[in-house]
């Protein structure tokens, strides 16, 4: 416990590896102390231990060349991978346990209305207006706390049922159920509020300006802020996004390359980073990056295009479906059939769905650079 105190009084800023894990164990124990924590890439790393004209490897010179790179980058965010604050990790946290609760929630909401088809069935289908409420029903189940006007209703609905609740009372296991679902479902709804609050603080207010030109969610936002905060990492020291100008390693002498480095970086938080892919004669590509923000990018996709889409979509959003709707119809033959690469109809439109993530990391990288503009003018 001591060395682990004068290892926090050491400073506030710590440089790390990530090493899976092991990393993660300091990057929370530094962050409940309420340090600054940023990585390095381990490619980053062998440079510059080859810099130190290093050839072997042990812990010693691996801290010796963090602490070299940390001290010589310090002002420089877009040369660490991410750089953490408490409030960051601290609400991606509570974004997986969200996403915990909703995969643990799903199959005790099933198990449940299954039960109601025998005791209550004319509540089977019942759910709350609000999602910032709990079903009435289950709180009717539990004998929880419930207004009386709705207690009255269910109680009224009961004694009119043809379930065996009318006569026997509600079953041991479904009243256990309903109060597993009311524990689970009142944390989320305390975990919406809490990323409320969280989107609400003005040091994010340029982020949420440029969410909201695409009417993206809550959820959606939350990840996707927790992805790509600071976003002066994707940008050089004028504000403009990081660009890296290489010669050309092949043929006559030219124009050099010009490699994107924020984009592409942009894209790789957000799970949209394309790799090529080669086994023996096969040869493709992969799509890598965090998950959770390429199903949450997804997600918003299928709600915007075909769920419920906007009754008055902003320009940005009215483009996107557009686009989803010229891509879908390209796929088409002449004869109007899908093409035969496709499985069906909802093979195309899952493919058409994933097209509109990818124009939207684009175009949300442009709209936040926009943002962060008017942001430092200020």
């Amino acid at each position: 416990m001591a060395h682990l105190e004068k290892l926090i009084s050491l400073g506030d800023i710590y440089i790390l590896e990530p090493t899976g894990n092991y990393s993660k164990l300091w990057l929370n124990t530094l962050l409940d102390a309420g340090k600054e924590v940023r990585f390095i890439s381990n490619r980053d790393l062998a440079s510059y231990r080859k810099l130190c004209q290093w050839d072997y490897k042990d812990d010693y010179h691996d801290a010796t060349a963090l602490a070299y790179c940390g001290w010589l980058n310090i002002n420089n965010p877009s040369a660490f991978l991410s750089l953490k604050t408490p409030e960051i990790n601290a609400t991606y946290q509570l974004f997986l346990e969200h996403e915990r609760i909703n995969k643990e929630l799903k199959p005790i909401v099933n198990r449940a209305r299954n039960l109601l088809h025998t005791e209550f069935p004319e509540a089977k289908n019942s759910k709350s207006q609000s999602s910032d409420k709990v079903d009435g029903i289950w709180l009717f189940i539990s004998n929880s706390p419930q207004h009386p006007s709705r207690r009255k209703f269910w109680s009224k609905k009961l004694s009119k049922s043809i379930g065996t609740a009318r006569q026997c009372g509600f079953s041991s296991e479904i009243i256990k159920l309903a109060q597993q679902i009311i524990r689970l479902k009142t944390r989320r709804i305390e975990i919406r509020q809490a990323f409320k609050q969280f989107l609400a603080n003005p040091n994010y207010q340029f982020y949420c300006e440029a969410f909201e030109k695409f009417q993206l969610g809550i959820y959606e936002s939350v990840i996707i802020l927790c992805q790509i905060h600071p976003f002066e990492q994707f940008l050089d020291g004028d504000g403009k996004e990081l660009r890296k100008v290489k010669p050309r390693k092949f043929g006559k002498s030219g124009k050099p390359i010009t490699k994107r480095v924020g984009l592409n970086r942009f894209h790789a938080c957000l799970g949209k980073a394309v790799k090529p892919w080669e086994s023996g004669k096969k040869k493709g590509h992969i799509v890598t990056g965090s998950v959770l923000a390429r199903i949450r990018l997804y997600l918003w996709a299928r709600r915007i295009m075909a769920m419920s889409p906007p009754k008055n979509p902003k320009p940005q959003v009215q483009f996107l479906r557009d686009r989803y709707l010229k891509d879908i119809q390209a796929k088409l033959t002449e004869e109007g059939n899908i093409d035969p690469k496709f499985r069906g109809l909802n093979s195309l439109k899952q493919w058409g769905k994933a097209r509109v993530g990818d124009k939207l990391v684009k175009l949300l990288f442009q709209e936040l650079i926009e943002a962060y503009r008017k942001y430092r003018e200020k």
